[in-house]
């Protein structure tokens, strides 16, 4: 695991994607993060609440994205270089839900991405995100983390009512979770939530001197060798295809050393807990039945189980406005980020969130004595953060003192750049023979096909395509392979030494629309443009 570079309760007034590539590889233990949703809708308004240092102010943000104006070239070429699942799902979304949707999961993908980079082995990542878009945020994700790694797709009742005309109210959003890899951090018995009354009741009909109580199996499925299989107390269990199986580690078992049996958990033998559990009264025998059952006391229930519908924590609406709401307009209540920090970290771990808003994970982090990172490209949530600190984690220093407000992005130390580098006694790499155009667009055509990367056009031969940069020396190009491409003359004269293959290709879809002209699959792959020559 990687080292992190940055200080705890460190909040980043910045792009959040210049943050993240600053930030050591695999450094992060959690990220919980709310990013827009790409609603269609110009832009989000809201109005910090009274009462703080901000009162008044407007916090802005977009949530409409196009090629355009919002998606770098760089963030193309390296998502269809790199990640071509990745590629292909946008390409998808691009084609099933339009432009904006493409271009916004490029604009949120090469972010996601970094995510991924700066989460431990042991890390895991929370993206809520609402029915416009979640559909291909997941296969967005599912491309990054690796499907195996969704852990579940939580459904967030935000609101009670919602009057849609002519279609179901919509009252829910959606949180991804997904896992770094399969040994996780996983807290699940620390959201569980109480068994009501009633409840307990049902699950425990019977009563002794210790409380209500239930007769649960000593038994596990199938047969097994040895002690576990072995007959006790004139029950046989195997002829049955099961075998014995009293508690040993699991939290009865630390309820049952803590109240009755000093010692219980250190007890090896099958047969021995078995005795032990009998001699303390914890065995049921009954009169008729198969074999005999354990007592278990409603006193050291756990609760239920969290489960991936979440109805017990409302938003906020304009009838429900908590003391904790400050204006934000898509502001999530703190008991439900308090949850999935609960769940999923330890104390004293790290929680990034990249997209802090009003920093509900922050808080939900101070509170619940984990580090934390946030980042927003909004001014006013730098005095948010502080007030909402100071009024709801009780902190008695000034806030200023509190939160870190680094004026630049970190640097990684983990690249070979910045770090110390080691010592290392080699023998220089020869330099590699300089390729004539030829040899170059020999390799090109093996590598990208036989036709003209910008527009498409597949010309007779090869030596009607020109070698040219994808990004140009004049904006930080290299003069490698994996930097060039073959182009027909009119896109290698329209791309110049200015434009990148990614700027290229819009500039050229944003002609063709204007000609309203056909296209197939993808954003720039032509049919019949030029026929058979130039």
């Amino acid at each position: 695991m990687g080292e992190l570079n940055v200080e705890s309760r460190s909040l980043f007034i910045a792009d959040n994607l210049e943050v993240l590539r600053g930030i050591n590889s695999e450094s992060i233990d959690l990220i919980a993060t709310d990013p827009p949703f790409n609603k269609g809708v110009k832009d989000f308004e809201g109005t910090v609440v009274a009462g703080t240092d901000t009162e008044g102010r407007k916090v802005r943000y977009k949530d409409v994205w196009t090629w355009g104006n919002d998606v770098q070239g760089e963030w193309t070429e390296s998502i269809r270089e790199d990640h071509p699942n990745l590629y292909a799902v946008i390409r998808a979304a691009n084609a099933a839900a339009g432009e904006d949707m493409g271009a916004y999961l490029c604009w949120l993908g090469i972010r996601v991405l970094e995510m991924h980079r700066v989460l431990k082995p042991t890390g895991s990542m929370y993206l809520h995100i609402d029915d416009t878009a979640h559909a291909y945020a997941k296969a967005m994700m599912d491309s990054i983390f690796g499907r195996k790694n969704c852990r579940n797709v939580l459904t967030w009742k935000r609101a009670t009512s919602h009057n849609d005309a002519r279609r179901y109210g919509r009252v829910c959003d959606t949180i991804l979770y997904y896992t770094k890899d399969t040994g996780a951090t996983w807290n699940g018995t620390n959201v569980a939530i109480p068994k009501t009354a009633e409840q307990l009741a049902v699950a425990y009909p019977q009563q002794d001197q210790y409380g209500p109580v239930r007769f649960s199996d000593l038994t596990g499925a199938g047969v097994s060798g040895g002690e576990s299989g072995e007959p006790w107390r004139g029950y046989e269990v195997s002829g049955r295809g099961r075998h014995w199986a009293p508690p040993k580690t699991s939290s009865y078992a630390k309820y049952i050393e803590r109240h009755f049996i000093p010692g219980y958990r250190s007890i090896n033998g099958v047969h021995a807990r078995l005795d032990a559990l009998d001699a303390a009264g914890l065995i049921h025998h009954p009169q008729k039945g198969r074999w005999p059952g354990l007592k278990r006391y409603a006193a050291a229930d756990t609760g239920n189980p969290p489960i991936d519908i979440i109805l017990d924590i409302p938003g906020f609406t304009n009838y429900n406005r908590k003391d904790e709401a400050t204006g934000y307009p898509t502001q999530k209540p703190l008991a439900l980020y308090e949850r999935i920090i609960k769940a999923s970290s330890n104390e004293g771990d790290i929680v990034l969130d990249p997209f802090a808003g009003c920093a509900t994970t922050c808080v939900a982090a101070e509170r619940l004595g984990r580090g934390w990172i946030g980042i927003d490209i909004n001014r006013p949530a730098r005095k948010v953060i502080g007030e909402r600190l100071k009024s709801e984690v009780k902190q008695s220093m000034a806030w200023g003192k509190l939160v870190k407000t680094p004026s630049k992005p970190p640097k990684r130390t983990d690249d070979g750049e910045e770090a110390a580098p080691e010592l290392v006694l080699v023998s220089p790499r020869p330099k590699a023979p300089k390729l004539t155009a030829r040899e170059l667009r020999g390799r090109l055509t093996v590598a990208d096909g036989l036709k003209c990367q910008g527009c498409g056009w597949v010309p007779h031969h090869e030596e009607y395509l020109e070698v040219d940069h994808r990004v140009p020396k004049s904006v930080g190009g290299k003069d490698d392979m994996r930097n060039r491409v073959l182009l027909c003359s009119p896109c290698n004269g329209t791309k110049g030494n200015r434009l990148t293959l990614a700027e290229l290709r819009l500039k050229r879809i944003a002609e063709d629309r204007m000609q309203d002209k056909s296209w197939t699959h993808g954003w720039y792959e032509r049919v019949g443009k030029h026929g058979g020559s130039h």
